[in-house]
């Protein structure tokens, strides 16, 4: 392609830019008309969980805002057993369901005019145990299962429990009344107003009115729970649990109590609802789900024990609350419009979480550790399969798969680097001004821009639009020149043949030694000079990690940072590092350059560093499994981590930092993954102590010890291990434990994991997931997979629609020969729904991506450890 072509390409790109609008309620994307718009709703439900079925009532108050023949709503899995329109009289309506279009349609014998209505329907339903709508949320009490029941409504579930305007432009106000056991507690959105004992066993539950909200939001748990409770800003707060498990929830209590003061105060609007409570299940969709005012949680993301829980829970739980708690503000009391623009609610609650993280720990030095979720956002959105922050979604389906990884992390890194380029004052004034203005109601990426424009008096726009709306992301190129250096700029792919040419315009910061400057860099080639300076320094550029773009350096610049590497701030040696190794996945540089600056750098002490080599060699690792070089690598790869184990040990010493603790966990995988003899031994040896006297292995070395025994299990260790996690009932430890059995690489061992998927073990959705994680941590995809064929219909059956989409995909994802790219994709096209197909797409491609690299870098290893050798 000549370079005239490419220029008009990526011309014609930026001119397609800046398209979308400030909300506007009748443009919002969606499958709803928009004629008739719900704005209360008085739902009953009767919920059975030991029948498991569903009952329910309501009465939705509509205005029509133009004349219409047919009321069009959601409903799925719901039977409608009675239905009248209230609008100058009563008409009995006739329900005509789609399932596939998970509507209810209504028509109507005469035109319904513009004005007020009311609409009551009653249904019945059943109860599942997969996390979707309201279900079953099976726990373990002791030895004793029992059951509560819980609601996961986002993305579009709400419809499971009652017929409804199901798409988020429609708030509305929810008046909700649950009918349930007397013994039990029903929680919701709002504080019950009033519980009037039926004389059967059963009560009616009735909670006070929400504000407008979009319906995925909405929230109902019922059961035997136990509850610690305190004030914060006249918010009364609850940490809810099942039973015997109140007093792990301390630590989220008071994290929530810092992180919502905090908020309250950066926002600039406080949180609205007289109520926040927040519950640790056993079973639910996703770690953690921002109902407004009913927060739920998996257990491992709330639930701390200083008794036997790791550093990593202690981060975990710190981070998940303040990621939720920012959503009760970005999600819930301002929602967007559409899905297409789901990264307004989670890359912002992503970026506000982390901020809190930050503010309140600085000691974990989290801004720093988000690099590695960012990498892994970049290694996606490197990819042919990636897309846009705001991508097109128009369906239940798609709007499922728009949680992913450059929704949430690559929308962190884009805030974190507006933020840094309008400074923290003025984005956080323009943030105020957009909560204030879009309070209770909806928006679009637009409205956000706006606001920061208003506050900031800078083009967000035209910097932003870029980042949002095209896929991909740069890479910067520094060479040297007269007067200091020359920045140019082209997109960044990894295993692309043709991808389209895009460009950006990127805020650069560009540092020597003390000189550090912003160079906006747009199409055009930028400089950035610098004082003349004897034996300087060299030139970083993304001084400080905040920029989400790859930089690559002349082979002199980069020969001289390698040689500077130790001296270098701590982001930059990290940057550095991650860069580099981005450039040898993408066939950019040598794998000898990474090798080379990791050498550099094996004595640093600093988590994110050490951390991040450790990382790549268990890659390595993985990647040369087969090849003639993998043993010499291990022999020299063990010897890279080996200062950093010596220095830490196995036992924490008084006073260290939780980056220690963090690192010592990170060092023992990675070692025990390399096979390290020692290690292996001592971890046996550990884990042997542990099972005569439990509080002899501390908690943040249970994970590590764990995983090594199960890798190398035999048939008594394994038997351990499963016996440990028959009986243990908290979320954290139980998950380590079959998270162990996981890892046996033994076939027998491994044919008894995956029957433990069908099994009653775990949570339908942990359970049918060990499926996956046996492919991968056991290295059998093949055995896994064959497995998950067999099995495929019980094993879907136990998944949430949110997680189906990729179940087979992430399956295959632990292959690495071409071939089994095709066979995913024939198996995909012939016995799975079109709903999969992004997840495929995606699989097929790692897995490509993989063969090639699994050609390509073994000889380049042999050829490094050679030279080493001579």
């Amino acid at each position: 392609m000549s370079a005239a072509r490419i220029l008009l390409l990526a011309l014609l790109s930026l001119a397609s830019l800046h398209a979308e609008e400030p909300f506007d309620f009748d443009k919002t994307p969606g499958k709803l008309p928009k004629d008739v718009v719900p704005r209360r709703y008085s739902v009953t439900v009767e919920p059975d969980v030991a029948k498991a079925t569903l009952r329910g009532r309501e009465t939705i108050v509509l205005e029509v805002r133009r004349p219409v023949r047919r009321l069009v709503l959601n409903s799925l899995g719901l039977t409608i057993t009675r239905a009248v329109l209230h609008a100058g009289g009563e008409t009995v309506l006739v329900p005509v369901v789609d399932a596939a279009e998970q509507t209810l349609t209504f028509n109507l014998e005469k035109e319904l005019p513009s004005g007020a209505a009311k609409l009551e329907l009653e249904w019945t339903g059943t109860l599942s145990e997969a996390p979707q709508g309201l279900y079953i949320a099976r726990y373990q009490a002791g030895t004793e299962t029992r059951r509560a029941l819980a609601t996961q409504m986002e993305a579009t579930d709400a419809r499971r429990m009652f017929p409804c305007w199901d798409e988020p432009v429609f708030r509305a106000m929810y008046a909700l009344e649950a009918v349930v056991p007397v013994a039990d507690t029903a929680l919701s959105n709002m504080p019950a107003v009033r519980e009037t004992a039926r004389g059967d066993g059963w009560k009616t539950v009735t909670f006070a009115e929400t504000p407008p909200m979009a319906s995925y939001l909405v929230a109902l748990c019922v059961g035997e729970f136990e509850m610690l409770e305190d004030v914060v800003d006249g918010v009364a707060l609850r940490i809810v649990t099942t039973a015997g498990k109140r007093e792990q929830g301390r630590y989220a209590m008071e994290a929530t109590k810092k992180v919502l003061a905090y908020f309250n105060e950066y926002f600039g609007v406080s949180y609205p609802l007289p109520k926040l409570d927040q519950i640790a299940l056993a079973a639910t969709g996703a770690s953690g789900m921002e109902n407004w005012g009913l927060i739920t949680y998996n257990e491992n993301a709330l639930l701390y024990d200083p008794a036997v829980s790791s550093q990593g829970t202690k981060e975990r739980v710190f981070g998940i609350v303040a990621h939720e708690l920012a959503h009760q503000w970005f999600g819930d009391l301002v929602t967007m419009a559409w899905w297409d623009n789901l990264w307004l609610n989670e890359g912002f609650a992503s970026w506000m979480g982390t901020k809190a993280v930050d503010r309140f720990n600085p000691e974990w030095k989290v801004w720093l550790r988000a690099a590695g979720d960012r990498e892994w956002a970049m290694w996606l959105d490197a990819r042919a399969t990636t897309h846009p922050i705001q991508q097109r979604v128009e369906s239940e389906s798609q709007a499922m798969d728009a949680f992913d990884e450059i929704t949430y992390q690559k929308g962190q890194s884009l805030l974190r680097m507006v933020e840094s380029w309008l400074g923290e004052e003025k984005f956080r004034a323009g943030i105020r001004g957009y909560m204030q203005r879009h309070a209770y109601g909806s928006t679009t990426t637009a409205d956000l821009w706006r606001a920061l424009e208003e506050a900031s008096g800078k083009g967000v726009q035209a910097l932003a639009a870029g980042w949002t709306e095209q896929p991909g992301f740069p890479l910067v190129k520094v060479e040297p020149d007269a007067a200091g250096v020359r920045l140019t700029q082209e997109r960044f792919t990894i295993h692309q043949k043709t991808p389209a040419p895009l460009t950006w315009q990127i805020p650069v910061s560009v540092r020597r030694g003390d000189d550090a400057q912003m160079v906006l860099l747009g199409a055009d080639a930028q400089a950035a000079a610098f004082s003349p300076m004897k034996d300087a320094p060299p030139v970083i550029a993304n001084a400080g990690g905040i920029g989400y773009f790859r930089a690559s350096y002349s082979r002199e610049m980069f020969a001289a940072l390698v040689k500077a590497a130790p001296s270098l701030a701590e982001a930059d040696r990290l940057t550095l590092l991650n860069d580099t190794w981005a450039l040898v996945l993408a066939e950019r540089a040598p794998l000898a350059d990474y090798l080379a600056l990791a050498t550099a750098l094996a004595r640093d002490e600093a988590y994110v560093i050490a951390d991040q080599i450790a990382d790549t060699m268990a890659s390595l690792d993985r990647t040369l499994r087969g090849a003639e070089c993998a043993g010499k690598f291990r022999e020299w790869a063990r010897p890279l981590l080996a200062p950093h184990h010596a220095r830490l040990g196995w036992d924490a010493r008084p006073g260290e930092s939780p980056l220690d603790t963090q690192l010592r966990g990170s060092l023992l995988h990675t070692l025990g993954a390399l096979g390290d003899p020692a290690v292996v031994a001592e971890a046996q040896k550990r884990f042997a102590t542990f099972l005569k006297e439990p509080k002899s292995l501390d908690g943040n070395l249970r994970g590590p010890v764990f995983t090594i025994v199960g890798r190398n299990a035999d048939e008594a260790s394994y038997e351990q291990l499963h016996a440990l996690g028959r009986k243990e009932d908290g979320a954290e430890q139980k998950r380590m434990l079959y998270g162990a059995l996981c890892h046996a690489q033994t076939p027998a061992l491994a044919s008894r994991t995956l029957a433990l998927a069908l099994g009653e073990d775990l949570p339908p959705k942990e359970s049918a997931g060990l499926v996956g994680r046996l492919a991968r941590d056991a290295e059998l995809p093949e055995m896994a997979w064959d497995f998950a064929r067999k099995n495929l219909d019980a094993l879907l059956a136990r998944l949430p629609a949110f997680s189906a989409n990729d179940y087979v995909p992430g399956i295959f994802r632990a292959f690495s020969e071409a071939s089994r790219a095709e066979e995913l994709e024939s198996f995909a096209k012939a016995s799975l729904p079109a709903s999969v197909g992004a997840q495929v797409a995606k699989a097929a491609d790692e897995i490509r991506f993989k063969a090639a690299l699994k050609k390509r870098l073994p000889a380049e290893m042999a050829e490094w450890l050679g030279k080493r050798a001579l």
